[in-house]
């Protein structure tokens, strides 16, 4: 049994001891707490350019949306402006108490009007999608300028007694035109922005239906309604010799206006005084003065003897932007039984500020 004890001994080998574990430490270790850090680093600053992304692309939807809300709002009021100065227009050439003068002096004041709304157009901010709908917009409000340019310089001679064919045709002419701009408005720019909006998911308000002709516009397009409108017009004679008037000057402020070159007035000036005389043989009583001021109309009246000055005195209920070029037109009407009316009106352009002396 010794034996046997002794060989076991023998054959079992004596276990040596454990081998230690291996730690990862020193620069090793400080080696993988840096990756580690590295890589929490650039998660983290992944996710924050992710979130500036989304944040930036936000803002500049945002501020997209913004400008097709505010584009559609400004050309809206613009055609719907201009589709109140139509109904003028059909209203003014229908009245029972036109004279030839008369009627082409109120045509020549809603061209004014027509004017700035042109201009208007042109200087709105214009979003890159609404580039096709500008276009249209703008030209369609051009035609109507150019159009109520040439009928109230057509007025007359479509009234007179004799040789009224070539000024009818014209006339009919600038009602196509006038035509032309409802479509170009109705069929190509409105539509074009209510696409735009409906593309970009962005809800804006209505736009106005902006015609400027009436229902009946087919009847206009015809030579027998125009011949019948304008061949229509009678010289009102008046008793008492012979009628006219002048418009002698216009002041704003102390400042008097000067038709010819840009005149500064001052800022605080809140009045416009226009002297008129009654250079006719008759006496004349409530004589219209129209001051039309970047499109907004101020009128008043006055009553002269034969050979006597007044002055009619408004007030400019807003002022233009100080600083800026406005137009300002005056109009005094024609009287009845008047037959040179070429002195009667003028267009300044004017800018508030300080006063050059």
């Amino acid at each position: 049994m010794a034996f046997l004890d002794e060989e076991e001994q023998r054959v079992a080998a004596p276990e040596g001891p454990e081998r230690p574990r291996r730690e990862f430490r020193g620069p090793e270790r400080r080696r993988q707490q840096y990756l580690l850090r590295r890589l929490i680093a650039v998660g983290v600053g992944f996710g924050f350019v992710v979130l500036l992304v989304v944040g930036f692309r936000g803002c500049l939807e945002a501020r997209s949306d913004r400008g097709l809300r505010n584009y559609t709002q400004d050309i809206g009021t613009i055609m719907q402006e201009s589709e109140q100065r139509g109904k003028d227009f059909f209203d003014t050439i229908e009245s029972p108490d036109n004279s030839p003068v008369t009627l082409q002096n109120r045509i020549s004041s809603l061209r004014s009007a027509s004017e700035s709304l042109y201009d208007r157009a042109q200087k709105i901010g214009v979003p890159g999608q609404m580039d096709n709908a500008q276009d249209a917009a703008v030209l369609s409000l051009r035609l109507r300028r150019d159009a109520l340019d040439t009928i109230s310089q057509n007025v007359t001679s479509a009234a007179a007694r004799i040789e009224t064919a070539d000024a009818i045709t014209t006339i009919q002419d600038r009602m196509g035109s006038l035509y032309a701009s409802d479509i170009l408005w109705t069929q190509v720019a409105r539509p074009e922005i209510d696409n735009v909006l409906q593309g970009e998911q962005v809800e804006a308000q209505d736009l106005p239906a902006g015609n400027f002709m009436p229902e009946d516009a087919l009847d206009w397009l015809d030579q027998t309604k125009i011949a019948e409108v304008f061949g229509g017009l009678t010289a009102s004679d008046a008793a008492g010799g012979t009628h006219g008037l002048g418009l002698l000057q216009t002041s704003i402020g102390d400042t008097t206006l000067s038709a010819d070159s840009t005149t500064t007035v001052p800022d605080d000036s809140r009045e416009v005084q226009v002297q008129v005389q009654n250079q006719g043989e008759s006496d004349e009583a409530g004589i219209t003065v129209v001051v039309t001021i970047n499109g907004s109309e101020i009128q008043d009246t006055i009553d002269l003897q034969a050979g006597e000055s007044g002055t009619v005195k408004l007030p400019i209920e807003t002022l233009p932007q100080p600083g800026t070029e406005t137009t300002v037109e005056v109009v005094v009407e024609p009287v009845a039984g008047e037959a040179v009316s070429d002195n009667n009106q003028a267009t300044y352009t004017i800018i508030f500020g300080s006063a050059t002396g």
